[in-house]
């Protein structure tokens, strides 16, 4: 397989990750799975590695998608993912979004659904809505702070999981962000409260960490390998 060379600094799209990233056989190296790790708000997706490196040693081929979580709009950041997603290589695609990229998530499969299978985790991601971001929001310097991403997909537009495909929820409640300085009501990660995650349908976990720490967990990595794994 030709390798590709992407350099993070690209202000969207294609970046393949680490291509020889998983040592063995070379026939388990051509995975007929590949997981799409879709970053947060103020993010590049360069905080995903750590758990995009054990996902590679757990045998899926990763990929990282970025998009302009502050200074973009929700339609450009969902339309560039759809575009990322269908040109990943692999049986099954699965989709993997910390905090905001959850929600992007959600909004793009709102939209239309994807030509291939796979299944959604999500980390820290606030689809019951955000206090923290509606807080913020209420001034006009933190409408400029949270961007537009946020305003038109959590403040503004509540995001609605479609359905349709198996969705695991995973919440941190290790309270350690701006969350103490706007006195959100634990539990919560520092930034988004536990209940905020819930999705009705989805399997659930709340696991000691913070909202950056669920990036660095290896029980997250472990969760979400168990779940793109898992027999139905």
């Amino acid at each position: 397989m030709r390798a590709h060379r992407h350099s993070l600094s690209s202000p969207m799209g294609y970046n393949p990750g680490r291509e020889g990233g998983v040592v063995g056989n070379p026939v388990e190296s051509m995975k007929s799975e590949a997981v799409v790790l879709i970053h947060g708000l103020w993010m590049t997706g360069t905080e995903m590695r750590v758990l995009g490196g054990r996902l590679e040693e757990s045998g899926f081929r990763v990929r990282y998608f970025r998009y302009r979580s502050w200074r973009g709009g929700l339609a450009q950041a969902t339309g560039a993912l759809r575009e990322f997603v269908e040109a990943t290589e692999g049986e099954r695609v699965h989709l993997v979004g910390h905090s905001l990229g959850g929600v992007v998530i959600a909004k793009m499969l709102e939209e239309a659904p994807l030509s291939r299978p796979g299944r959604v985790a999500m980390l820290g991601a606030p689809m019951g809505g955000s206090a923290a971001a509606r807080i913020v929001s209420r001034r006009r310097a933190g409408q400029w702070l949270v961007g537009g991403v946020i305003r038109e997909g959590i403040v503004e537009h509540p995001p609605k999981w479609p359905g349709g495909r198996e969705l695991l929820v995973v919440a941190g409640d290790i309270p350690l962000g701006t969350g103490l300085l706007l006195g959100l009501a634990k539990p919560h990660d520092g930034v988004i409260r536990v209940e905020e995650t819930r999705v009705e349908g989805a399997r659930t976990v709340t696991v000691r960490a913070s909202h950056v720490g669920l990036l660095l967990s290896r029980k997250v990595a472990a969760l979400l390998s168990d779940h793109f794994r898992r027999v139905a």
